[in-house]
């Protein structure tokens, strides 16, 4: 699927009509859900491919979903150098702690001076793409992510933009390079999600990156 490309703006609102928005949790909810994150990376029951020290621990973010179905607790930690600005593992849990799903995606810059894109889902590589994106240095990133997010994200649940990486860069208010970095990035889990195989392939992904933007999951799926 070309990321950059809508086909189905509204299949996955169509298929499931729930939608899904992130709500951050207390300080001790979520101290307690990144130390079971952490510890599950630590004992290698969670495979993580980026080095163990570039895992931003301190930086963690811990989020709750709660569709129809039951609520989701996703928890994100950023991942540093080497490795770009919007990279990341995340994790999702059912309401009863039990870990469902985990993704991890590595962006880097490749020989062409553009992003590349690894992707991972419980440990194996599901996608490693290099894109037409010019790579930006994490302080161009965090500059373009300030203006857009001084300009104000549009607050809606779908948008009828055609272009996945412009009509994510609405929906969570994020600059257009993330916003296209999260297409190529989410492409395969959102279009499963959308096409009924199970919210958390999506939830996970876009989970990933509530660090730079907020996270409306239902908003982001009817991107692709």
């Amino acid at each position: 699927m070309d990321p950059t490309i809508s086909t189905t703006a509204n299949t996955a609102q169509g298929a499931d009509q729930t939608v899904l928005s992130t709500t951050a949790v207390g300080k001790e909810e979520a101290a307690d859900m990144t130390a079971m994150a952490l510890s599950a990376i630590s004992s290698n029951e969670v495979s993580v491919h980026a080095p163990m020290e570039s895992l931003k621990t301190s930086e963690s973010k811990v989020s709750t979903i709660a569709p129809d179905k039951g609520d989701f607790t996703t928890v994100t930690v950023p991942v540093g150098a080497p490795y770009s600005l919007t990279s990341n593992v995340a994790m999702v849990f059912d309401s009863s702690g039990d870990r469902l799903q985990y993704t991890e995606t590595l962006v880097s810059e490749n020989q062409a001076g553009n992003f590349a894109i690894a992707t991972y889902l419980d440990g194996a590589q599901t996608s490693n793409q290099d894109t037409d994106l010019a790579f930006m240095t994490d302080a161009e990133l965090e500059a373009d992510l300030a203006a857009s997010q001084a300009a104000g994200a549009k607050d809606t649940t779908q948008s009828t933009d055609k272009n996945t990486g412009a009509c994510i860069a609405t929906v969570l208010g994020v600059g257009g390079v993330v916003g296209s970095i999260i297409a190529y990035s989410c492409a395969g889990a959102c279009a499963a999600a959308a096409a009924g195989v199970g919210v958390p392939f999506c939830v996970a992904c876009i989970a990933g990156f509530a660090t730079v933007g907020g996270a409306s999951v239902t908003a982001v799926a009817t991107c692709f």
